[in-house]
């Protein structure tokens, strides 16, 4: 999944990098070439638009699943208690 970074200040942007690590480097190298170092305002990481979904989702569904299971066990015991 592809990210950028984006400075406000400067109005600047990276090009898409492949993971969040590589924007962060991307981040760190314009912190120090145009900044000094210190951290501008407004600067973001964002997920490129129209990019596959942020992975983290995926256990929104999981846990989900994993409730539905539960309560379809609870439903078979109870059922099991009173026939």
């Amino acid at each position: 999944m592809p990210y950028v970074y984006r400075c406000r200040t400067c109005r600047a942007a990276s090009r898409p990098q492949p993971t969040r690590a590589d924007a962060e480097a991307c981040r760190q190298q314009h912190r120090d070439d145009e900044h000094g170092g210190l951290v501008p305002a407004g600067e973001a990481i964002e997920r490129v638009p129209g990019s596959t979904r942020d992975p983290d989702g995926r256990y929104v569904d999981t846990r989900v699943l994993l409730i539905g299971l539960v309560l379809l066990i609870l439903a078979e015991a109870v059922v099991r208690l009173f026939t």
